[in-house]
Parts: C-alpha cells; sequence; structure tokens
C-alpha cells in the first residue's frame, strides 16, 4: 500500500468518527475560558489607567522644573482622555451583556461580545488611544522646533531625530495591537462562531444530558 492510498484511509477513518461532548463539561471550559479572558483586559487596563494617572503628576513636575513650554502640559488632557475613555468603556460593556435562558448559549455570546470588542477597540485604537497622545507630543515638539530653528542646522537636525522617534513609538504600538488581533482575537473569534453555529444546528455532536462518548458509523 502506498503513501497516498493510507493518507486516503486516514482520512475516510477520521471522517467517521463523531465526538460527542458533554454539555457541563464544556460549560465549565467556557466559564474558566471567560474569567481567564476577564482578568487578563482587567489588569492590562488597570495598567493602562494606573500609568495614564501616573503620568499627570510627572509631567506637571517636569514641565514646571524645566520650564518647559506651555504646549507640553497638553499631555495631561491627553493621558486623562484615554484613562477616561477606558473607565467609561468598561462600564457601558459591564450593561451590554447579552442575557439568554441557555447556560451555554449564554456564556458563548457573552464570551463572543468580550472577543468582538476587543477586537474593535484594537482596531481602532489609533482613534482613542495614541491619536490624542500623539497630538499632544506632536504641538510640543513642533513648538519646540519652531522655537529653536534659528539655532543652525544642529538644532534642526536635533529636532528632527526627537520627532522620528515618538513617531516610530506610535507606529509600533499601533502596530503590535494589529498583530494581537490577527494573531489572538481572530481565531478566538471564529472558534466561539463555530461552537455556537453547532448549537444553533442542532449538531448532534453535543450531548444535552451530561454524557461523553465517541462513535463510529
Amino acid at each position: 500500500m502506498n503513501p497516498d492510498e493510507l493518507k486516503k484511509l486516514w482520512k475516510t477513518q477520521t471522517s467517521a468518527v463523531q465526538l460527542t461532548i458533554d454539555t457541563t463539561v464544556l460549560l465549565q471550559l467556557l466559564k474558566r475560558n471567560k474569567k481567564h479572558f476577564e482578568a487578563m483586559i482587567f489588569w492590562r487596563d488597570a495598567r493602562e489607567i494606573g500609568v495614564a494617572l501616573l503620568m499627570v503628576p510627572i509631567i506637571l513636575w517636569i514641565g514646571v522644573r524645566e520650564h518647559l513650554p506651555w504646549t507640553f502640559f497638553l499631555m495631561i488632557p491627553a493621558v486623562l482622555w484615554v484613562a477616561g475613555f477606558m473607565l467609561t468603556d468598561r462600564m457601558l460593556q459591564k450593561r451590554r451583556q447579552p442575557q439568554l435562558d441557555n447556560p451555554l448559549r449564554d456564556c458563548l455570546e457573552r464570551l463572543l461580545a468580550q472577543v468582538e470588542h476587543q477586537i474593535g477597540l484594537l482596531r481602532n485604537v489609533f482613534w482613542w488611544y495614541l491619536l490624542p497622545v500623539a497630538a499632544a507630543m506632536a504641538a510640543f515638539l513642533g513648538h519646540v522646533t519652531w522655537l529653536t530653528w534659528a539655532g543652525g542646522w544642529r538644532h534642526r537636525l536635533a529636532s528632527a531625530v526627537i520627532i522620528a522617534v515618538p513617531t516610530l513609538i506610535v507606529w509600533g504600538v499601533y502596530w503590535l495591537n494589529q498583530w494581537a488581533v490577527r494573531r489572538e482575537l481572530e481565531p478566538r473569534r471564529e472558534e466561539l462562531r463555530a461552537l455556537i453555529s453547532n448549537l444553533e444546528n442542532d449538531n448532534p455532536e453535543v450531548l444535552p444530558s451530561g454524557e461523553m462518548s465517541s462513535s463510529k458509523d
């Protein structure tokens, strides 16, 4: 028997196997997954909000100590906007959780809603996170460049380098967020959609009674 025939035989055998899964076990796994996902998002938001609030006194201290131009303090409303946006978003999401009679379907829908919301946030991270901070930085750096423009080519070159560094950082943060969406969140969303589709189609592979078995046709 050649390798091609073995491959065909293997596909035939595996396609005939149906795995039935206990819905109680599946629900427990989903709840554990949901709890882990919520904890991960909570601590991420807590870090971001904490850093944003910590930046306010640091910006004030540096600006006053170094006698920086007034545009430097535009960073304060920018970081407060980010913190406020994230806090408001968390409160709104708690009110929008779907409520269903079926515990398994309810857990799946809640987890899917959370994943889709995170995808939307990261897809639009430039507008609500990066743009306010980048605009404040651009105003300050542009102001400094204008004030030092008469200082010669060395000052201009230094200004160009200073502007390029935060620009690259902003681009890198945006790219990392989009990579996280493609690598982590979108595959998770497709898995949840597939599970929900199986429930809607009354897939016989899921047993309602609390049994777990496998069978061959």
